[in-house]
């Protein structure tokens, strides 16, 4: 999966998370468990949380918040640790897998 395709999955899934009055510390917390250091995972969550209520600025598009957080994400990502670039690839790439894929549905039990 390509860096940019990875951003901005990653950006979305961000964006819908705080879209949807999801606790940003539950966020946080996914990225912290996926591996990536406590400080970078604070500054993607500070990205999203930057520009969740810009959508209500009508001065600005909705390509324009989304492209400024790709834009941030990948200097933020860029800045961080090997390990931490590693862990958020990891986690983007798991993320992307349980959307693209339906749960599993266990017939088992209907005969």
């Amino acid at each position: 999966m390509n860096f940019t395709w990875t951003s901005i999955f990653v950006t979305v899934l961000a964006v819908s998370v705080l879209a949807l009055n999801e606790n940003e510390n539950n966020y946080l917390q996914e990225l912290v468990d996926a591996g990536i250091s406590q400080d970078t995972a604070n500054k993607l969550v500070n990205i999203a949380a930057q520009h969740n209520t810009e959508g209500s600025d009508p001065n600005k598009s909705g390509r324009a918040i989304f492209e400024s957080i790709i834009s941030e994400t990948n200097a933020a990502i860029a800045q961080a640790s090997q390990a931490d670039q590693e862990a958020y690839k990891n986690f983007v790439e798991d993320k992307k897998n349980q959307y693209e894929k339906p749960d599993e549905v266990d017939n088992s039990d209907d005969e």
